[in-house]
């Protein structure tokens, strides 16, 4: 009898909310696949226009076309977070082709495993570079443009449970991390008098295209199971229907915050025992 986790029986519901983004422009960093892509097409199905920024272009293009394919409007464009020019050029890009920019999402980031004391300079400098300097790029130029425009704006920060608890073997990204939480106060509390918001969702672990392969080996996703009291891991499109919500009207006056998603795991102690 072959191994059914509970992450894949499990069905959530995750109907989108029709309309609930109608007229609403977005940028999705890292939307090309993953917890990224899930995001990008929520906020379309509410009804935004998204850009799907990537640094992989092709495949960047295929989500956008995908998008497209069932009425939504999106387009690709690509998007380095660690160039200051590309990520001008993506926020001209949402004024040129939708007139304006309503919602950044920070979910661009990028991981390398091993322990502290074996981590290389290079190593921890690009996870830094990504994961943590290229959130504030984007968030800078972005809410200079919401500023702006004088609409207000919602800037949503993908972390993780490593934002709030360190993860052994994974160092340069728990500090990344940490630091987007911080960063996503500081600018809940500078950019609150412009109507633009700031908050930060912390996921614990999701099946995506590039790690299911490793997931759904039975001895490891039992194993990860067995450490969440939820017995599962997240659905993307729970993670997306979260930023939904943040991105909406509905979420006005929630800043500052850290909505933890992750089955209870970083209150149990389960997962770094």
């Amino acid at each position: 009898m072959s191994y059914i986790s509970n992450t894949e029986q499990a069905r959530p519901m995750i109907t989108p909310v029709p309309n609930r983004l109608a007229g609403k422009v977005a940028i999705v960093t890292g939307a090309a696949r993953g917890i990224g892509k899930a995001i990008a097409t929520r906020l379309s199905q509410e009804g935004a226009a998204v850009l799907i920024a990537d640094k992989d272009l092709v495949v960047a293009n295929e989500t956008a076309s995908e998008l497209h394919a069932s009425g939504a409007q999106a387009i690709a464009v690509e998007a380095d977070v660690t160039s200051e020019a590309a990520v001008a050029a993506m926020i001209e890009m949402a004024d040129t082709k939708f007139n304006g920019l309503d919602i950044l999402v920070n979910n661009a980031g990028m991981i390398v495993f091993g322990s502290l004391m074996e981590c290389s300079i290079d190593d921890w400098e690009r996870i830094i570079a990504i994961d943590l300097t290229g959130a504030l790029r984007c968030t800078q130029a972005a809410s200079r443009h919401m500023i702006l425009r004088g609409r207000g704006g919602r800037l949503i920060h993908i972390g993780s449970s490593a934002s709030l608890l360190p993860a052994p073997q994974q160092g340069a990204y728990s500090v990344a991390k940490a630091g987007l939480l911080m960063l996503s106060k500081v600018a809940a509390m500078e950019l609150a008098e412009h109507g633009i918001t700031s908050n930060l969702i912390c996921p614990h672990g999701a099946i995506t295209d590039i790690n299911r392969e490793l997931l759904l080996d039975p001895n490891v996703m039992s194993k990860l199971e067995s450490r969440i009291p939820a017995k599962r891991l997240a659905k993307v499109e729970e993670i997306a229907a979260l930023a939904a919500f943040l991105a909406s009207d509905e979420s006005a006056y929630m800043t500052g915050t850290e909505l933890v998603h992750d089955g209870a795991a970083s209150i149990s102690g389960l997962w770094w025992r």
